[in-house]
């Protein structure tokens, strides 16, 4: 599976929750019908292989449905976004979640450049903007400098933002690697 922070992780990670969430149903389907069928009865250690197996099952059934709703850039957004970080020779995180205790946000391409944190919010996630960067600002708690963080709505906003920018130093590039470490350490 890719890396987090590169293009089309979420969409291998959703894959691979499916299809883990369909094998550990049909290990405990399998596992319930043997102990019925040659049992005849659900007082078997099969029942309880099933009942154990039930909570990755659950585990990746929640990990699925977190999931769902994320949509990553298009190809077309993709192409525009990489054409974006090549002009300031830096790189995108993509496909970015943060989670806390309330719920998770989902961001598609986040910027750090000259310690500047820029994501780009999801279409669709009925969320504030100043809730949005409230969960970006989960980086300001690792590295010794606070990055300043903006949510845009669209490409062309990031853009914008990163046009304002002065280009970082060579001990602001290093600061940079370490504000996108916390990130990848954010989400799932």
């Amino acid at each position: 599976m890719g890396n987090k922070g590169n293009y089309g992780y979420a969409r291998k990670l959703k894959r691979k929750r499916l299809m883990l969430m369909l094998a550990c149903f049909l290990f405990i389907l399998t596992d319930v019908i043997i102990s019925l069928v040659f049992f005849q009865t659900r007082k078997t250690l099969f029942v309880v292989l099933a009942a154990v197996m039930s909570i990755p099952f659950a585990k990746n059934l929640i990990g699925y449905l977190m999931l769902i709703k994320y949509e990553p850039l298009t190809e077309e957004e993709h192409t525009e976004a990489e054409k974006i970080a090549e002009e300031r020779g830096m790189t995108m995180a993509y496909d970015i979640s943060v989670t806390d205790s309330e719920g998770v946000l989902f961001y598609p391409c986040v910027a750090i450049y000259n310690n500047n944190v820029i994501g780009l919010l999801q279409a669709g996630q009925n969320t504030k903007k100043k809730d949005a960067v409230a969960y970006l600002k989960k980086v300001q708690e690792g590295p010794p400098t606070k990055p300043r963080v903006v949510v845009v709505e669209s490409l062309k906003e990031m853009k914008r933002e990163l046009d304002r920018l002065n280009p970082p130093k060579e001990d602001q590039i290093q600061a940079d690697v370490k504000i996108a470490e916390r990130l990848m350490e954010l989400g799932y």
